[in-house]
This record gives C-alpha cells, sequence and structure tokens, in this order.
C-alpha cells in the first residue's frame, strides 16, 4: 500500500514538474526599462517626406521608432541604416530561457535570408557588452547584436517581456509584432509578410 502512494506521488512530482517546464518554455521573460535616454543611445521619431504618411508608434502599420544603440565592436547603428532592407529586429537577454531557445532558429534563418535584402537586430536589454560578447561568440551568432544598456530603446518599443520581435518592411512599417519565442517557421511566415 505504501509504495502504491509513493509511486503516485512521484507520478504527481513528475507532472508538476513536466508542466512547470512547460510553461517556462512558453512564457516570456519579464523586463523592466527606463523612460528617456543616455549613455549616446537614441530613440527617435524622425521622418522624411516618403514617411509622412505614417504615424510613428509601435503597433502594426505604424512607422518603426528610429534608434541608434552601440554594437558589440563599438559601431554606432541606427533603425534608418537599414531603410530599403525588411528588419527583423529582436529583444532579447542572455538569461532568458526563451530568448536563447529561439536563437538557433534565428541563426538559420540569418543564414537563409542574409543576401536577401533582410537584416537582423538583436537588442540585449540591460547586460554589460562583455556578458553579450562572450554569449554570441561562444554559441556562433552572426547577426547584429547591439546593446540596450539603460532600456531607453525597450521602453520606447514598449516591450513588455522578452524575447519580443519586430518585422519592419522596407518603408520602415512595422508589419507583425510576436512577443514570446518564435519557431523557424513563424520567423519565416513573418519576413515573407514584411518582404512584400
Amino acid at each position: 500500500m505504501f509504495s502504491k502512494i509513493a509511486r503516485s506521488g512521484r507520478v504527481v512530482l513528475i507532472l508538476l514538474v513536466v508542466t512547470l517546464l512547460g510553461l517556462l518554455a512558453v512564457q516570456a521573460c519579464k523586463v523592466t526599462y527606463q523612460s528617456g535616454t543616455s549613455d549616446g543611445q537614441e530613440a527617435t521619431e524622425s521622418t522624411t517626406n516618403d514617411e509622412q504618411k505614417a504615424t510613428v508608434g509601435v503597433n502594426v502599420g505604424e512607422l518603426a521608432p528610429d534608434f541608434s544603440l552601440v554594437d558589440l565592436d563599438g559601431n554606432q547603428i541606427s533603425l534608418s541604416d537599414f531603410r530599403g532592407e525588411t528588419v527583423f529586429v529582436n529583444f532579447w537577454a542572455t538569461w532568458c530561457p526563451p530568448c536563447r531557445a529561439e536563437m538557433p532558429e534565428m541563426e538559420a534563418i540569418y543564414q537563409e535570408y542574409k543576401n536577401n535584402d533582410v537584416v537582423i537586430i538583436g537588442i540585449d536589454v540591460r547586460e554589460t557588452k562583455e556578458e553579450v560578447l562572450q554569449y554570441v561568440q561562444a554559441n556562433g551568432y552572426n547577426w547584429t547584436f547591439v546593446l540596450d544598456s539603460t532600456g531607453a530603446v525597450t521602453g520606447t518599443y514598449k516591450v513588455p517581456a522578452i524575447p519580443t520581435s519586430f518585422f519592419i518592411n522596407r518603408e520602415g512599417i512595422i508589419q507583425t509584432v510576436n512577443i514570446g519565442p518564435m519557431t523557424k517557421r513563424a520567423m519565416e511566415i513573418e519576413l515573407a509578410k514584411s518582404m512584400n
């Protein structure tokens, strides 16, 4: 009788652990950010004549706010540098399990689309250059990584959790916003919409 109860208890415990792991896998990581800019970071809302029809914002159909952040080589990278290309912007951090889970899929997308005017920008949220550089190099990721060390750009984009991805067309208009991890197939579908 005792062994039956013990076995039942183990089964319940195993199911509980599996359920919790499943919830962790599908949940995004909560982030905090501050408004305003500093440390040479900028989040701007300027437009050109061609873009004046679209309102600047972070919703589908709006012109994505421009930003300027430093990459892992110390270069200033602005979203507007990539006008005319499809841009996949991904907010992430090394400590976030769902972010890490989707990154091999993102590398596959990068390798497949890098010669098709598609740019991936990984915006790391509030970590040091050393932490991010070590993680990126250890895992062999090759797309563009920039540092949002104060969280200002994360705040401008109203990112509620990471990973969060924005798919932006050649004109700078947001086509899709996805909160949570994505599969390669889901990324391909959203890129196809943004490339048209």
